[in-house]
């Protein structure tokens, strides 16, 4: 199956924020989910001096980034590529590579087309496939197998209604333990049928599927997603140098809850500024051109002096 190429999403709007750092000659950047590498060579060819580290906790997705920076930009020179989460990002690791403070750093909490479309994962609902949703699957975390099988209703009822906002969580979840003491589930279409079964059709959504829910709540659970946003960005806002500038990417109202309640939190204590008072959101054009940017929102904060030693100074 061929694949099509990789648009990364607001491109523009993304190094337009990243634009905004005040260092005059910027010299490192974080794509903390270098994904396709999308963004990165972006950021590599806006900032020809700038190094960049490039973190994925997929090691496929990370091979797939250098790949794509490598056609793009023509060398790897200034990158130092890094398999983990971009929660365990810290001035430790920025202190190995020489660097002194981020510039600008990126997170895209999103999760690749890659992923759904050619992991063979049980992303995606149209082709057969294990029941797995890990994104790092040789680290051996439980699979979305596991969570489905051997969790309790009421768990299974909290991950689909706290994850997935589903209004059918209770329903689905007990017609999942039902079915599993006659046969566990392996596979995404397991999940899928049971889904379609368990909601009545006139309440299916017009345009997604009626699992979608369920299988973004069980993603976010298999990987702990939610968890490492927070941890995340506040550790990486804590390694930008003072005037650098952090962008964050969401796709769903539980991610972009979590960066804006702690972009606010991060102000409150006056050691930095929000950049985007309302998220951005892709024009309609982008739309038009990439489906995937559709629920995509942007914020962005930047690391200032503190008011108390601004005042001090003066």
């Amino acid at each position: 199956m061929s694949e099509s190429p990789h648009i990364p999403v607001l491109p523009r709007e993304v190094i337009d924020l990243l634009q905004k750092t005040e260092n005059p000659e910027p010299l490192w950047f974080l794509d903390g989910t270098a994904g396709e590498g999308g963004h990165s060579k972006l950021i590599l060819q806006t900032f020809p001096n700038a190094k960049l580290i490039l973190i994925d906790r997929d090691s496929v997705m990370l091979e797939r980034a250098k790949k794509e920076i490598l056609s793009v930009v023509g060398s790897l020179d200034r990158v130092y590529p890094f398999q983990m989460n971009f929660s365990e990002v810290d001035n430790e690791l920025l202190e190995s590579l020489g660097c002194p403070g981020l510039d600008g750093a990126l997170v895209d909490l999103g999760v690749s087309l890659f992923h759904f479309l050619h992991s063979g994962r049980g992303f995606t609902f149209k082709n057969e496939e294990p029941l797995d949703m890990r994104l790092e699957p040789q680290v051996g975390m439980k699979t979305a197998a596991d969570v489905v099988n051997y969790s309790t209703v009421l768990h299974l009822k909290k991950v689909f209604w706290e994850y997935g906002e589903e209004r059918w969580a209770l329903k689905v979840a007990n017609n999942i333990v039902q079915s599993r003491h006659k046969k566990k589930f392996e596979t995404n279409t397991d999940l899928v049928k049971l889904v379609e079964a368990s909601i009545p059709r006139k309440f299916w959504p017009k345009e997604s599927h009626p699992a979608t829910r369920i299988f973004q709540a069980l993603r976010i659970e298999v990987n702990e997603e939610l968890l490492h946003a927070e941890k995340g960005i506040r550790t990486i806002a804590s390694c930008l140098k003072m005037g650098g500038v952090f962008a964050c990417i969401s796709f769903h109202s539980l991610e972009d809850r979590i960066v804006k309640w702690t972009f606010r939190d991060l102000k409150a204590n006056d050691q930095f500024e929000i950049l985007t008072k309302k998220p951005i959101l892709p024009t309609d054009t982008e739309i038009r051109e990439n489906r995937a940017s559709r629920s995509a929102k942007l914020r962005g904060i930047q690391k200032i002096e503190p008011i108390l030693k601004k005042r001090w100074e003066k």
